[in-house]
């Protein structure tokens, strides 16, 4: 149960979108009768918890239930905070959508989350995913590292600016390079040296970046 192949675990580092990921998540479930899986983040405030979806084939959004759930239940909150091992809720603990599901609890060095499993049919023991759990573990920290850009330490240069926008707006890189009156490579340039500052793995991704931290007006 929840053996994950070597070539999964070689295919991590080409994992550069969440479409990559639900693909590889898909394709582990079907190898091992896994009814669906839910990728989570852990969002903390306080003392408040909640939860954010990832990626999903869930039948229902677990999201909702789970919010309730650390809302009314101390000990649940605690093991859904506190763990760091495979589990199953308890029986007096589980609410609707939850009652076959298998938690395991991912945390890395920026975030914290958890994938949520159901078997098929059978429930295999909890010692059973640990292979599973260690694939999980790895991939939530690639994701967190793509999908989270790092702090902007260098200001972007004005031309790398200016050609974000005009990529916003649906340029290519050879219109950019007319619009401005330089090269296209000298175009390309500027997107690259803005993706490496922003940890972002392509120029979509630099956009939505550079959008979120406010960077294009």
């Amino acid at each position: 149960m929840s053996v994950v192949k070597t070539d999964e675990f070689a295919q991590l580092p080409e994992i550069a979108t969440l479409y990559h990921a639900k693909r590889a998540l898909k394709r582990i479930c079907e190898a091992n009768e896994l009814a669906g899986f839910a990728l989570l983040t852990v969002k903390l405030d306080g003392g408040a918890v909640s939860f954010e979806m990832v990626t999903s084939n869930w039948t229902d959004d677990p999201v909702a239930a789970l919010d309730h759930l650390v809302e009314t239940d101390r000990q649940a909150k605690a093991q859904l905070l506190g763990a760091i091992a495979p589990f199953r809720l308890a029986a007096e603990q589980q609410v609707s959508g939850l009652d076959k599901a298998v938690f395991l609890p991912l945390f890395c060095e920026r975030a914290r989350g958890a994938m949520l499993v159901a078997p098929k049919g059978k429930m295999p023991s909890i010692e059973s995913y640990g292979e599973l759990h260690l694939y999980t573990l790895y991939l939530f920290a690639r994701l967190t590292g793509l999908l989270q850009p790092r702090t902007v330490t260098t200001s972007l240069a004005p031309r790398e600016i200016e050609c974000l926008r005009w990529s916003a707006a649906g340029k290519t890189s050879s219109e950019i390079a007319g619009i401005i009156g330089v090269s296209e490579n000298t175009v390309n340039s500027y997107l690259s040296s803005a993706a490496q500052k922003m940890n972002a793995v392509n120029r979509v991704q630099t956009v939505a970046h550079a959008i979120r931290l406010g960077l294009l007006g």
